[in-house]
């Protein structure tokens, strides 16, 4: 495949992800995704100290926003240095100890049920969605988490040797950016590969050819991140719609799933 294939089949894909992060709402409110999801009966405080632990390190930031507004009333610098401050606060949070890998461990549960719910709705068929598949996919995200955390982590030391030898440096934030958004994007795509018995290996090669999808999931994921306490919960519940929902659409159109030899999904 040229080049230029390569771009229309990258630009292809990230818009039809883009488009279908938009209509994942009424999808989820139409077809009632959350069935069954409370049905677990650890969950609810399960997702609530996660977004407890996710809202901290923003707490300050929004503490002084306020404190400063209360005494100044609201500016247009005051939101400006609040929105500054949310980003670079983000920032840290995701780079300090692969924090935003250790976020989509922790809600596994949330993309194992919604990846599984949307692709039955698509198929008409029941995926697996036992205790026991719950917890091979919890050990199998850990895998794949450490996988993707060392592959991003090797990209972006090559990129940057290669940006430095170019004397390009003033983009180097930017291959950061997109390297981490691929790389978040491949984590919760592995989820759908994963229903169909790929390997992480076979997913992480099936994903390259869709870099479109993952580096769009991973732009999404990331900006919602920054919410405090909902960003936990909604930015892995939405993309693990959204990349069912795209991968599925995407497989169709390109017959690709034939292309890997793997078993029956269900």
């Amino acid at each position: 495949m040229d080049i230029l294939t390569s771009l229309q089949f990258f630009k292809r894909d990230f818009i039809v992800t883009i488009k279908n992060y938009r209509e994942v709402f009424p999808f989820i409110k139409t077809n009632k995704l959350w069935k069954g999801f409370l049905g677990y009966s650890w969950v609810t405080k399960f997702l609530l100290l996660v977004g407890a632990v996710a809202s901290l390190k923003f707490a300050g930031v929004f503490n002084d926003f306020f404190n400063q507004t209360s005494q100044q009333g609201i500016s247009f610098n005051s939101v400006g240095n609040l929105i500054g401050n949310t980003i670079d606060e983000g920032y840290d949070l995701f780079m300090m100890s692969g924090f935003k890998y250790a976020i989509l461990i922790l809600m596994e549960v949330v993309i194992f049920h919604f990846a599984r719910k949307t692709l039955e709705i698509l198929t008409g068929e029941k995926a697996e969605a036992s205790l026991n598949s719950f917890i091979q996919a919890q050990v199998r995200m850990f895998k794949v988490v450490l996988f993707a955390y060392v592959m991003e982590t090797v990209s972006t030391v090559l990129a940057g040797v290669g940006i430095s030898i170019l004397g390009i440096g003033i983009i180097k934030p930017g291959v950061n950016f997109v390297i981490q958004c691929f790389f978040l994007g491949f984590v919760i795509i592995d989820n759908y590969n994963e229903i169909y018995h790929m390997t992480i290996k076979q997913s992480f090669k099936y994903t390259r050819q869709y870099t479109g999808v993952s580096i769009a999931i991973g732009i999404v994921v990331y900006v919602l991140m920054l919410l405090p306490v909902l960003g936990a919960f909604l930015a892995p519940l939405l993309a693990a719609v959204t990349a069912t929902i795209t991968m599925h659409e995407l497989d169709e159109k390109d017959n690709s799933l034939d292309e890997v030899f793997v078993e029956n999904a269900f």
